[in-house]
């Protein structure tokens, strides 16, 4: 797996201030913590070898402390469109992840907010369950610097680790505009789906700077442009996701300085629309959040880590987007899971029987014993059966693997527990002996006779049992000093002639017919603890393999409610839109009704119109004949006035004509005349006379 060797990110440097952070306010509800980088993406070496993602060891041994059902929101979609800051705004503040305000995303790889933090929620049946919301911050998508593969593996692998997957993306939806959405069209080709539980995470899209009249539904707004862009996507979204919720959030309202540094930002100077639907949103969201679920089993912190590690590991081993096998990536963390919780439950319980079953503690009777061993148990039980996941009959198998374990390790602790009592036991057992009988066995203090030495093996038995611990082990120690001690000192009496052999062939049956009895009396109650050890181990699994059961239960019937939950909203949805549609349409009709009586009233009121105006165009026609009738008549007149005029011209034209003629004819005789006198030389005045004839004709023709 390959892991980043350090932190590797700026947050460290100012975690106290990130920690104190911009509160939002309102509603919504600050969270102290700060980002931690979670993955990151090399590029492709000189080498020619593929980019890798790589995980942050750090935020991986964050997530494993986790004990709590997981629910992950990962902000997924397009750079430089406020992606990061709405990360922030889920807790409750202005700052956080880092925004930036350049052109260039500033987001490398995912961030994760840390602690992830707890919140309460009230299950479909009641009951109030504290979950942990971890945040991720991903890189923007469709950035054109980007590694077209590595954008394509990151909105893969934010699809499969999350619970609730928002896609941020511009609010006037375009061609250019929907980012990885097109990916929708066949999921089948990234992920192979589990076949019972929810995998697909809750869908929600923000419309950003939707600056248009808001559509009654931005649900069916989307699907519509969406479809008018990539049919496909659209077809495939509501084939993949039984529900998701769609808001518009108008631009925030503020001047350009403060749009490029909104972790700046005063949420009182931004725009009371823009904040409101901000809230609403969050509120949504936080209102339905969804667990993460593998199969009927809910997602914890080490589940987490390990579906996250064989994730990246399996998009590591291709350069393209390689398809995702859930149901063998469930299968492969649910024995991790095992593995790890029998490890741990293991070692806690160890840890726990070693401090309260330590030497100093030692020995103890065994109902003590069994007490504390249960009480070890009962927490590692109780820790084993919060951690593991899977299907009944695997549960069933993991809980008496663990069982089996458990017993091993009990029954080392049993035997150091058992060797204490034996040794306790027989030191008291050797103190009153020595006491009671063994001092009435020496030449200066024989016992006398027999009653005397049946009195002092009655004090020692009384001592013995009076001071040693009730066990099988104090049965056995008594059992054996009358196997051995009883017998050599009844053997020594009868030497010594204070027992005759009858009598001592009598009391040697009675004391081995009472070992045995004590013997048997000791098997049968290691037997009966035994017995009694192993029903408490019985019901205890029983309990906890009901217990997990009735959670997997639960679990199938919320993921069951939450469905039934979304397609509830669907049909309240749809119920919604078909009444504002009939709404519209009865509007429309109503609006069409007025219209046609608008029409028939113009219709008529034009009709009149009409005719007034036919009438005063008649008027007009008949007015107009007459002028000009009248004025034709004039004209006429003038005409024939004219007539007359050019009549009179005309006779005044050809006397002129007549007098020209006659005018020319003289001059051309004078003409001729001067011709015939050429020879003769010239006569000025004759041209002058001439000339002084000639111009008055000439002029009177052109007058």
């Amino acid at each position: 797996m390959t892991q980043l060797s350090t932190l590797g990110n700026d947050y460290s440097l100012s975690n106290v201030e990130i920690e104190n952070g911009n509160n939002f306010g309102g509603s919504i509800e600050f969270r102290e913590g700060f980002p931690i980088q979670l993955l990151k993406y090399n590029e492709r070496s000189g080498n020619g070898n593929f980019g890798q993602i790589v995980l942050n060891p750090e935020a991986l041994n964050v997530l494993r402390t986790i004990n709590e059902p997981l629910a992950i929101i990962s902000v997924v979609g397009s750079y430089r469109r406020g992606k990061s800051w709405f990360a922030n705004v889920l807790h409750g503040r202005h700052d956080g992840f880092d925004l930036g305000a350049k052109v260039e995303g500033c987001t490398r790889g995912i961030y994760m907010w840390s602690p992830p933090f707890k919140l309460e929620s009230k299950q479909f049946d009641g009951e109030i369950i504290q979950k942990r919301v971890i945040v991720l911050d991903s890189e923007g998508i469709d950035d054109p610097k980007q590694d077209e593969n590595w954008a394509t593996k990151l909105f893969i692998l934010c699809l499969v680790v999350s619970s609730t997957f928002i896609y941020n993306i511009n609010g006037i939806v375009g061609k250019d505009d929907i980012g990885k959405l097109y990916l929708m069209t066949d999921l089948s080709k990234f992920i192979k789906e589990p076949e019972v539980g929810d995998f697909l995470p809750r869908l929600v899209i923000l419309l950003r700077d939707f600056s248009l009249e808001s559509p009654g539904s931005f649900k069916e707004y989307f699907l519509e442009k969406l479809n008018n862009v990539n049919p496909k996507a659209a077809k495939g979204i509501k084939k993949f996701f039984y529900g998701f919720d769609v808001f518009g959030l108008p631009h925030p309202g503020c001047k350009k300085t403060m749009l490029q540094h909104m972790e700046n930002a005063i949420t009182d100077n931004l725009d009371e629309e823009f904040v409101e639907e901000v809230e609403n949103a969050v509120k949504s969201i936080y209102s339905q959040l969804p667990l993460k679920y593998i199969g009927s089993s809910t997602m914890k912190g080490m589940a987490f880590v390990k579906f996250l590690q064989d994730t990246v590991e399996r998009m590591n081993s291709s350069e393209t987007s390689t398809l995702l096998s859930i149901p063998s990536e469930y299968e492969s963390i649910i024995q991790y899971v095992s593995h790890e919780a029998t490890n741990e439950a293991l070692e806690i319980y160890k840890k726990r029987m070693s401090q309260l079953i330590s030497e100093e503690n030692l020995p103890m009777i065994w109902k003590e014993f069994e007490e504390k061993n249960e009480e070890c148990a009962s927490e590692a039980r109780k820790l084993f059966s919060g951690k593991i996941i899977g299907s009944p009959l695997q549960i069933e198998d993991f809980i008496g693997r663990l069982s089996e374990e458990l017993s091993k390790i009990k029954e080392n602790f049993t035997k150091k527990n058992s060797k204490e009592l034996m040794i306790y036991n027989e030191n008291i057992a050797k103190k009153y002996w020595e006491k009671f009988v063994k001092i009435g066995l020496t030449q200066e203090n024989l016992f006398e006779n027999y009653a005397e030495f049946q009195k002092a093996l009655k004090s020692f038995e009384l001592a013995y049992e009076k001071s040693s611990m009730k066990s099988p082990e104090a049965a056995r120690v008594i059992a054996s000093y009358m196997r051995n001690q009883y017998s050599e000192a009844i053997d020594y009496m009868t030497q010594l002639g204070r027992m005759n052999a009858e009598l001592a062939k009598a009391v040697h049956a009675k004391e081995e017919a009472e070992r045995l009895r004590i013997e048997a009396l000791a098997r049968e109650e290691e037997l009966c603890r035994k017995i009694e050890a192993q029903k408490r181990e019985r019901e205890e699994n029983g309990k906890s393999f009901g217990n997990k059961v009735l959670e997997l239960q639960r679990n199938i019937e919320q993921q069951k409610k939450s469905q039934e939950e979304m397609q509830r909203r669907l049909i309240k949805e749809r119920e919604y839109a078909t009444k504002r549609y009939n709404q519209k349409y009865e509007q429309m009709r109503e609006s069409m009704l007025e219209q046609r009586r608008l029409n028939e009233k113009e219709k008529m009121e034009l009709i009149e119109q009409q005719e007034r105006k036919f009438e005063q165009i008649q008027r007009s026609l008949i007015e107009e004949n007459n002028r000009k009738h009248e004025e034709l008549k004039r004209q006429l007149d003038l005409e024939k006035m004219k007539a007359n005029q050019n009549e009179i011209y005309q006779m005044k034209l050809l006397e002129k004509i007549e007098a020209s003629s006659r005018n020319n004819q003289a001059l051309l005789e004078q003409m001729r005349t001067l011709k015939d006198n050429r020879s003769r030389g010239i006569d000025w005045k004759d041209i002058a006379g001439v000339s002084t004839v000639l111009l008055p004709v000439m002029l009177g023709m052109f007058l």
